[in-house]
């Protein structure tokens, strides 16, 4: 990856404010700013070219932060209105413990195209759709199948709570934070998520074929 030329180039047009962006911590912190920062990710994260999974909107590769070696999840976005608008609403709403957690987001040249880049904590458990398939015909149990609608419910109440509709909660946008069998489940992918607060921000029909 390439460090952005963002000052020879012009910005795409977008409502998105990249110094504006704010996010709410656990445990009522003050709000973080989100910069997205301009220098190459490479400087910061070593990139491994194992896919972990395919958004909506770009392909999840491993990648290891170069000073701490922490394990984390990169994700690759062709730079435009749309994109910043996912990272705008996922940069703000994942101070839930219920979301999956932003660390960074670097805008760079790859390729010749400008793109933005999520750096993510790594979720080494998995889809809950795999967690079904594994299962086969062995029914989760009542408290089991409470616990998750329980997660997926606070997730969902944050996210409301923020005027934010997510728009494509399914079991493979739930991902657990480890294999362990007591482990957090948490929301990701904000491809399809929009302001509610938008006049007639939800009256396009999203959905995933199979579900409906």
């Amino acid at each position: 990856m390439e460090q952005s030329e963002g000052e020879q180039e012009s910005q795409p047009e977008s409502h998105v404010d990249s110094k504006s962006s704010v996010k709410s911590l656990p445990g009522g912190a003050a709000h973080v700013k989100l910069e997205i920062k301009k220098h190459a990710v490479t400087d910061d994260y070593k990139l491994s070219k194992r896919v972990l999974g395919l958004g909506i909107n770009g392909k999840v590769l491993e990648c290891f932060n170069r000073e701490t070696g922490q394990k984390c999840a990169l994700k690759l976005l062709y730079d435009n209105p749309k994109a910043r608008q996912e990272v705008e609403y996922h940069w703000r709403a994942s101070g839930c413990p219920h979301i999956v957690h932003v660390l960074d987001v670097y805008e760079n040249i790859h390729h010749g195209k400008r793109c933005l880049l999520i750096v993510m904590e790594c979720m080494e458990g998995g889809e809950l759709f795999s967690r079904i398939q594994e299962r086969g015909d062995q029914a989760f149990t009542e408290r089991e199948a409470a616990e998750i609608m329980r997660d997926i419910g606070t997730a969902i109440q944050y996210l409301h709570s923020m005027n934010i509709a997510h728009r494509d909660v399914k079991p493979e946008n739930l991902l657990y934070t480890s294999k362990e069998k007591d482990t957090v489940l948490k929301l990701t992918d904000f491809g399809f998520a929009k302001e509610t607060t938008v006049q007639n921000a939800l009256q396009t029909p999203c959905y995933t074929p199979y579900y409906v």
